[in-house]
């Protein structure tokens, strides 16, 4: 899952979480999956209020720098 988080008064964080069920997790070929980036998704088999069945859910902590908060242009590279 990508992420982009823009918080006033923070730098803007760029991240990812990745599934520890992802069969290429240990070949990563950037070498940028580390254990504080591996998620615990978890499934719902019940439907959500919307009636959407199954559906996965993700409790992630995100640490922010305090910073100028400047949103990168596109592309981002």
């Amino acid at each position: 899952m990508h992420t982009l988080i823009v918080k006033p008064g923070y730098k803007v964080l760029i991240s990812q979480v990745y599934d520890p069920t992802d069969p290429h997790i240990d070949s990563d070929v950037q070498f940028g999956v580390t254990q504080a980036l591996v998620g615990a998704f978890v499934r719902h088999d019940e439907p959500d209020p919307a009636g959407t069945a199954p559906w996965y859910s993700l409790d992630h902590t995100y640490v922010m720098e305090r910073g100028e908060t400047v949103l990168p242009k596109p592309p981002i590279k």
